[in-house]
């Protein structure tokens, strides 16, 4: 792989497909506020840095990989957190093959601010149908994830 190729991601499938989602239906707008930046690492070292920007359910939420875009999205003060995250531990949290709280205890999933904000997050994901959703999506994408999960080897 040279060094211009972006490392095959999970997260870089999934993620854009969650905003697509929430641009969409304005239904699964969460009612909570944040600026969550997610680094994603693969082979623990940082792969690529995503932006969660959650403002309520009157302002469309914003996920981007573009810090200018993230701090651009941003209206007023809102809490940060920062979550880091192996690709692989965040497809198998995002499928509900592992809660929140037990990556967060097993050192999977590492939080750094507001640790309730971070829990918070999980549970709208949960009340939307967002483990439902993304298992669909990935049963519909699984060729491109199966090339993700060959370039792991």
């Amino acid at each position: 792989m040279n060094s211009e190729e972006p490392p095959k991601l999970v997260s870089n499938l999934l993620l854009p497909e969650l905003e697509r989602q929430l641009r969409e239906d304005k239904n699964l707008w969460p009612n909570l506020k944040g600026l969550f930046i997610v680094t994603v690492t693969k082979k623990r070292k940082p792969a690529a840095t995503w932006y969660f920007v959650l403002q309520g359910i009157d302002i469309m939420p914003l996920i981007t990989a573009s810090e200018e875009a993230a701090q651009a999205g941003v209206k007023g003060n809102i809490r940060k957190v920062k979550i880091q995250v192996e690709d692989n531990d965040l497809l198998n949290f995002i499928t509900g093959g592992m809660t929140g709280v037990k990556a967060y205890m097993t050192g999977k999933i590492k939080v750094k601010g507001d640790l309730l904000l971070a829990q918070k997050l999980e549970e709208v994901f949960e009340k939307v149908g967002g483990r439902e959703r993304a298992i669909e999506f990935i049963q519909k994408n699984n060729d491109a994830l199966l090339a993700i999960n060959k370039s792991k080897l």
